[in-house]
């Protein structure tokens, strides 16, 4: 059993006694929003909590894993049983999901691509919003490129999109 700290405890504790288990309205005590991105990725590492799409935006409802972490067991029909088909939801590059790909590992391998990759085409391959394609592209130049000497361009022909690529 993977051990969890207080406050993914009092996060999972609060959201598993609602019918709707998102985790999110539990976490806005969490005065940084660095502090709460940290507390989501480490609960979706451990499999606690995953991601289910809504119809505006990723949601995070809690697994079997963190009703197991936290002393509950999942009812036969539960109340968030409506989410959960997230692998039917189509994407550019289903393979890649499959074999343990991340999202973040789709928008490097897109913009390592000749081609590179529009933000719409990121959008459509990991289904986040326009706003979190952004973030993520900004991570990834501060994070990951910075330590080894690459950079994501971007480029834009009359009348197309703008196209990003790692350089």
């Amino acid at each position: 059993m993977t051990k969890i700290s207080d406050t993914q405890q009092r996060i999972l504790v609060a959201a598993s006694t609602q019918p709707q288990t998102d985790v999110r309205e539990h976490m806005q005590d969490l005065k940084s929003p660095a502090i709460r991105d940290k507390v989501v990725e480490s609960m979706l590492k451990h499999g606690l909590i995953i991601e289910a799409p809504d119809s505006e935006e990723v949601v995070y409802i809690i697994s079997a894993a963190g009703l197991a972490a936290i002393g509950k067991e999942q009812t036969a029909e539960p109340a968030n049983k409506e989410p959960e088909p997230i692998a039917e939801k189509p994407t550019e590059q289903p393979e890649a999901k499959s074999k343990g790909g991340s999202k973040k590992q789709i928008m490097i391998e897109m913009l390592l691509r000749d081609e590179g990759a529009s933000i719409k085409q990121m959008m459509d391959a990991t289904g986040w919003l326009k706003h979190s394609v952004h973030g993520a592209m900004a991570n990834l130049k501060k994070e990951f490129f910075a330590k080894h000497g690459k950079t994501i361009t971007g480029s834009k022909a009359d009348g197309n999109d703008r196209i990003y690529k790692i350089v």
